[in-house]
């Protein structure tokens, strides 16, 4: 299927695809993947009989505009995307499932978005941790593979080919310049959250996602909040299996 593009309102292009019928259903990806993500993993098949699913590549990711400015990645602009897109497709208010990045989109929608009927959010959590303390190490990090890429040093990096590879395929710049934008947001409390929200990890998953799910779980259920959290699932496995997820997803989705 074709992409179809959208002109954000500061002028970026974002592309897009369209399948099924029903109430609209946006999906966001994570950081480094694609909107073809939910084609090659299944989920297309999942919603397509009950939602018209709408997949986005966030700027900076896919056939979507890049830009070496952090300001063009402000969630301000990722928000006009997203509304962009589903006004384009002839709707106004709708429902949203994001993994990872695309999770942590999606709580800022829960705050700022005015028309999100339900929203499902995997591998994100609330609160500044993530943009305060984790996000400083990524540029950190990011910043160092950069340098001993345009140094030609790769090689002297305790690396994986894979790895080397991957960095010498993709360019680290605007991965570092969405970074930066992102040690910019503020975090979102349980309190912010606006609509019905379901939010999960897995035991396996990022340590620092899953402490703070945990602690807001130990509360219960909160301001429309549900929380799961799925045995023996890693960051990528919480959108990779299908199987065991996208019963709870469907499920939360259309009750």
């Amino acid at each position: 299927m074709d992409n179809n593009y959208i002109v954000s309102a500061d002028g970026a292009k974002i592309a897009y695809k369209v399948f099924g019928k029903g109430s609209p259903l946006v999906l966001v990806h994570g950081m480094g993947s694609t909107k073809e993500m939910w084609e090659e993993r299944n989920w297309i098949n999942v919603f397509k009989k009950e939602f018209t699913v709408i997949t986005i590549d966030t700027r900076g990711h896919g056939a979507s505009d890049k830009s070496y400015s952090p300001d063009f990645y402000s969630i301000h602009n990722i928000i006009n995307d997203i509304n962009g897109v589903v006004k384009e497709c002839g709707f106004h208010n709708y429902n949203y499932f994001g993994h990872s990045y695309g999770g942590t989109i999606g709580l800022q929608l829960c705050k700022y978005g005015s028309n999100i009927s339900k929203m499902v959010c995997g591998g994100s959590s609330f609160g500044n941790k993530f943009f305060k303390d984790i996000v400083p190490e990524w540029i950190q990090e990011y910043e160092r593979l950069n340098k001993a890429k345009k140094s030609n040093t790769l090689n002297e990096l305790d690396l994986t080919q894979e790895d080397i590879e991957w960095i010498r395929h993709n360019d680290i710049d605007v991965f570092l310049s969405q970074f930066y934008a992102w040690n910019k947001w503020v975090g979102i409390d349980s309190k912010d959250i606006k609509t019905k929200l379901a939010i999960y990890s897995g035991t396996k998953d990022n340590p620092q996602v899953l402490d703070t799910l945990k602690h807001y779980a130990e509360k219960g259920v909160m301001n429309n909040i549900t929380i799961k959290i799925f045995e023996g699932l890693n960051h990528t496995e919480l959108v990779s299996n299908v199987a065991v997820v996208s019963p709870w997803v469907k499920d939360f989705l259309l009750n």
